[in-house]
């Protein structure tokens, strides 16, 4: 896809855009490794992605492309909450982890301490037109650990439980690829998928911030496992469908499917629009309780090449949450971003959030959450087509009711102020 939109669409919009748009007998291969871009596009690979055949000079791995990174952070947090306090009452809260210092993130969660996030390498064969490929994500770190560990309980009273053990807690996503040769080509993907839901993902280095949202880390799944239908109708418009076994499960908790339908739609060089729908049962063994779950995203920019926003709101509902079965539950949001290009090496963001959960049932508490975040994105160009991510960051999360944890006073306080540094090798 070498469009000017489509370039505008891949780049800002970390998850949305399938990265094999382009028709698969014009796409270009590349004769030469390339220096990655941040942030980091897509899930899905861009065909001019590092080539493995081309790096080892074997031709039969020709076509298979990878990437990765190495992600650490370091924060501080002015409550100081107290390991042990916040650890004892784990059970409490959505978000499992060891030694937990940060609480209401997904996986920044230790302060004053230097820790590896998460190491990561994506491999992939693009398929071709009427043929396979695949895609297959390994990962180690506290964030994968982080994933593994709160799928067992997200999200609220009813959740699946699914215990993920053995070399399944390193694979991120794993998927089997078939374009069938029809018009255009329909994309097939089957597996272990990352979830397409929102304008995060669970690498930092595809993210305009180092920290994650509210939204990312309560409203939606981290991952499916089931199937995915897309089509490109133009450079501009491709539409999808997941079939899924439901939210953050690989083997299903009731004999019900998770659908829902996505859309991306590149109107203008300068405007984005994506919007997802997911629905199916998610509590224990009953199929007549739904979730559902409305995700939209809009970009637009740059403007003067230098200024792009982009809006984020998520609304979901619960039927008939247990024990009571008998109210629905519901939780929405909005997310505004704005990043803004100094120059190539400076790219600093604002993300201004807010997050409802007035049943409790995505956070385990009545509330609403504001959050401010300012990143100062430095990137720094390595040699042998690497770059380094320098990523300064301070945020103030405040919430409606007391959340935080203030030294050994658990939950005693209605906010919380963090800075520290991110830092992500990309390769």
């Amino acid at each position: 896809m070498k469009t000017l939109s489509a370039l505008l669409l891949l780049p800002t919009l970390v998850n949305m855009a399938p990265a094999y748009a382009q028709s698969p007998e014009t796409a270009e291969k590349p004769s030469a490794p390339t220096t990655p871009s941040w942030p980091v596009a897509s899930i899905w690979m861009p065909s001019d992605a590092k080539d493995l055949g081309a790096i080892t000079g074997q031709s039969w791995l020709s076509g298979v492309k990878f990437r990765g990174w190495i992600d650490g952070y370091y924060v501080a947090n002015h409550n100081r909450p107290d390991r042990a306090t916040v650890n004892a009452n784990q059970s409490a809260s959505v978000v499992k982890g060891q030694n937990v210092s940060i609480e209401g993130r997904t996986f920044d969660v230790q302060r004053s301490r230097a820790k590896l996030s998460l190491a990561e390498i994506e491999i992939e064969k693009i398929p071709e037109f009427g043929g396979f490929g695949f895609k297959l994500d390994l990962a180690v770190g506290e964030s994968q650990n982080i994933i593994n560990d709160t799928i067992r309980g997200a999200i609220g009273p009813d959740a699946s439980q699914s215990v993920i053990n053995g070399p399944s807690r390193n694979i991120q996503h794993a998927s089997l690829s078939y374009i069938v040769p029809v018009g255009k080509g329909l994309r097939i993907d089957v597996g272990k998928l990352v979830t397409h839901i929102g304008a995060e993902t669970i690498e930092t280095a595809k993210n305009w911030n180092y920290s994650h949202t509210f939204f990312y880390t309560y409203g939606i799944p981290f991952q499916d496992t089931g199937a995915r239908f897309n089509y490109a109708w133009s450079d501009t418009l491709y539409t999808e469908l997941y079939v899924l076994q439901g939210w953050n499960v690989v083997r299903d908790n009731n004999s019900g499917k998770t659908w829902g339908p996505s859309v991306g739609w590149t109107p203008l060089p300068w405007l984005s629009v994506v919007a997802n729908y997911l629905e199916g049962p998610e509590q224990n063994n009953n199929n007549s309780n739904k979730r559902r779950l409305f995700d939209a995203q809009v970009i637009i920019g740059p403007l003067f090449d230098r200024l792009t926003f982009m809006l984020n709101y998520d609304r979901g509902t619960e039927q008939r949450v247990p024990p009571a079965n008998i109210s629905d539950a519901r939780w929405q949001g909005m997310t505004l971003y704005a990043r803004y290009k100094i120059n190539d090496m400076f790219e600093p963001a604002l993300r201004i959030e807010e997050y409802r959960d007035p049943d409790g049932f995505t956070t385990g508490v009545s509330q609403k959450l504001r959050g401010y975040t300012l990143t100062w994105n430095t990137k720094l160009t390595l040699p042998r087509s690497n770059i380094m991510m320098v990523r300064p960051e301070i945020r103030y999360d405040r919430s409606s009711e007391n959340f935080y944890t203030k030294g050994g006073s658990f939950r005693s306080r209605t906010s919380q102020l963090t800075y520290g540094v991110g830092v992500t090798f990309i390769f």
